[in-house]
């Protein structure tokens, strides 16, 4: 069973009836034009066969050549979509015949004409899409809508990420994946990049001054001399010396521990960190060969994957989330919502504000762009000239002559009515020609 070719235009039924219905009138009137034209030659010819009257010569000479005019038009016009008369007379029906270089000259003009690469590019670059983006997420009632289209989204999207049968996909998709995953390499290619250039010295300073500074508080302070005091004291009471004396003895340790962590942060070539950092490389070499440490990583991992309790535990902050964000969004007060505006705002000001920031945007969003447009031109010429080639030829003629078809008979009129003209003209000339000679 053949197919159905694909519909043409989507117009609707009155546009159709209204291009049909205007065509039908160009063609009246071009039709009574030239019938106009055929009546004059022949009443005039009947009236005066030897055209002896100069006026009705003139007349019979504006006639001929309308008819002339207007029958060469409409044969132009009708060869177009189909053979006049039914006469397959050779370059007429010249749509239906040439559907597949109709298509294939269409798919060229626009692709050439309209997506080639330097076109596209240059209409990008005129674009400038970071200043629009600037702009449009600057503006406060556009935030706003950001926002709104933020808020009126976000349930669906909170029902699928609630739902049992996403979040069983998920995990079952990443115990896989991390079952499958080589633990120990996995780690010693983090611990190579972390190291490499000295990357994690900083990393290491900032831990340190951490520490440091945890252990500089009053309550870690406090904790310590209780814990060391208590230690101490059991030894120094069999000695005769007081409490006090084992806390000043407390705080001067706790003090030494913290200037020993302070003095690790800042020197770089201290002897424990050098010891620390030469243990390093050792440690990533047995990661990768250590068949007992990689085994080890692996249960843990195993463990970690099994652990009912830390599953439980991620479920339910996973649930708290979700519930936060449920409710948050159906507060009119949402604070979601607030941030995403302040956010759009924030960014639109700042980008805009910032010329350089926005040349790289749109170099980048240009040089994205640029390896796909010759791709995907090249696709669009293809889907063009498959879409014409599966059209009917009755139907391409059809739907073209409605469209264009007002202008062409538009044209058989202004053929009928110049060629009056002319014959009037060309009439007057040998008239005036005669005279001349007659003159001599």
């Amino acid at each position: 069973m053949a197919q159905p070719s694909p519909q043409i235009f989507t117009q609707s039924d009155d546009a159709v009836a209204f291009k049909a219905q205007k065509l039908a009138r160009k063609k009246r009137l071009a039709l009574l034009t030239l019938l106009l034209a055929c009546g004059c030659f022949i009443g005039l010819t009947i009236y005066d066969p030897g055209h002896h009257n100069v006026w009705v010569g003139l007349f019979v000479a504006m006639a001929e050549a309308a008819m002339v005019g207007g029958l060469a038009d409409w044969f132009a016009i009708v060869a177009l979509f189909r053979h006049p008369l039914g006469l397959k007379i050779p370059h007429t029906a010249i749509i239906p015949r040439s559907k597949d270089k109709i298509a294939r000259n269409l798919a060229d003009f626009i692709c050439d004409h309209f997506l080639g690469k330097d076109h596209v590019i240059d209409k990008i670059r005129e674009f400038d899409p970071a200043d629009r983006l600037a702009k449009y997420c600057a503006a406060p009632e556009t935030s706003a809508q950001i926002a709104d289209l933020v808020v009126k989204f976000a349930p669906r999207l909170m029902y699928l990420l609630d739902s049992a049968e996403l979040q069983e996909f998920v995990r079952t998709t990443t115990r896989e994946k991390l079952r499958d995953m080589d633990g120990g390499r996995l780690s010693a290619r983090f611990l190579t990049i972390l190291t490499q250039d000295g990357r994690h010295h900083e990393l290491i300073d900032s831990l340190l001054n951490d520490i440091a500074d945890f252990t500089n508080s009053d309550e870690t302070r406090n904790m310590l001399a209780d814990k060391i005091a208590g230690e101490l004291w059991s030894v120094l009471r069999w000695v005769n010396l007081d409490k006090a004396v084992a806390d000043n003895i407390t705080e001067k340790v706790a003090v030494g521990l913290r200037e020993l962590i302070q003095d690790l942060a800042e020197n770089k070539d201290h002897e424990l960190r050098r010891k620390f950092e030469s243990k390093i490389p050792l440690f990533i070499d047995r990661l990768n060969t250590d068949p007992v440490l990689r085994n080890r990583i692996d249960q843990f991992r195993d463990r970690m994957l099994e652990n009912q309790e830390l599953s439980d535990y991620i479920g339910h902050i996973w649930r708290k989330t979700l519930n936060w964000i449920k409710q948050d969004f159906a507060n009119p007060n949402s604070e979601i919502r607030r941030a995403v505006m302040g956010a759009s705002r924030n960014i639109g000001t700042k980008l805009d504000a910032d010329p350089d920031m926005k040349m790289w945007l749109n170099t980048w969003i240009v040089g994205t762009i640029d390896p796909y447009i010759e791709e995907y031109r090249e696709k669009i010429r293809s889907f063009i000239m498959e879409r014409v080639k599966a059209w009917s030829a009755d139907e391409l003629t059809s739907q073209l002559e409605l469209a264009m078809g007002s202008d062409l008979q538009s044209i058989r009129l202004n053929g009928t009515l110049v060629g009056a003209l002319i014959g009037g003209i060309l009439f007057g000339l040998m008239q005036f020609i005669g005279w001349a000679a007659g003159q001599m």
